[in-house]
């Protein structure tokens, strides 16, 4: 599981194959709700409340 960008190391490697690599499921787990999320959410600021004409 050692890729170029990743320095060697042995425990880490050990734990992702007895458990799964549990921080890249969360990381991705957290982007795809962010993605549902905003599909769903307005995240805009509300509008300011309109101004009644002075009659």
């Amino acid at each position: 599981m050692n890729s170029p960008d990743r320095p060697l190391t042995p425990i880490y490697d050990q734990l992702i194959n007895e458990h799964g690599d549990v921080a890249t499921e969360a990381r991705e787990y957290a982007k795809k709700t962010e993605r549902e999320a905003t599909e769903v959410l307005d995240f805009r600021m509300p509008a300011p409340p309109a101004q009644q004409s002075a009659q």
